[in-house]
């Protein structure tokens, strides 16, 4: 997307002229480059922080020459997002995996479902089904590479996954 782009779709989403949009792109892109080149750091709160780093200096062949020439350490922007960001980053572009869960621990229960933060806790969001022999199987779409925390909702009591560890609060944790 280039900076037009973008105008057009903050133009869009607030209902100003594009003219506008981008004269206030404009306008940020400037202030975050005066700030960072005065040295400051800027922190955008659930976004992300705009700062400068000074690398490190290195060595490298000189290309005139036979030798080795020094290079100095830059100055550096360097912007760093955010946990906000990184999660919904990942959980629109990473990949789905379905999870199964078997619940071995209810077999006289009348109802099991799986809860956890990926259904905002909602018992009835995730039901399991009961086998023939009493255990109970259930699963979700998730994004590969987290971690999830849930517990199986029994009959109105929760109850944490045996098969893998829980954290302080009982809540299973289990990496995808």
């Amino acid at each position: 997307m280039t900076k037009d782009e973008l105008a057009g779709v903050v133009a869009q989403k607030t209902g100003v002229s594009r003219k506008v949009a981008r004269s206030v792109l404009a306008a940020l892109l400037d202030t975050i480059a005066e700030q960072l080149c005065s040295g400051e750091i800027i922190y955008l709160r659930g976004f992300g922080c705009f700062e400068t780093k000074e690398g490190r200096s290195r060595r490298a062949r000189d290309p005139q020459g036979d030798g080795i020439i020094e290079i100095p350490p830059r100055i550096r922007p360097l912007f760093r997002p955010y946990n906000d960001l990184k999660d919904a980053v990942q959980e629109k572009l990473g990949k789905r995996v379905t999870v199964d869960f078997l619940c071995l621990s209810a077999k006289n229960a009348l109802t099991v479902s799986i809860v956890g933060k990926f259904n905002n806790w909602n018992q009835a969001t995730n039901p399991m089904q009961r086998l023939p022999d009493g255990s109970w199987v259930g699963e979700i779409q998730a994004v590969s590479g987290q971690t999830l925390k849930y517990q199986y909702w029994i009959d109105g009591t929760l109850e944490s996954d045996p098969a893998f560890p829980s954290d302080s609060k009982g809540n299973t944790v289990r990496q995808i």
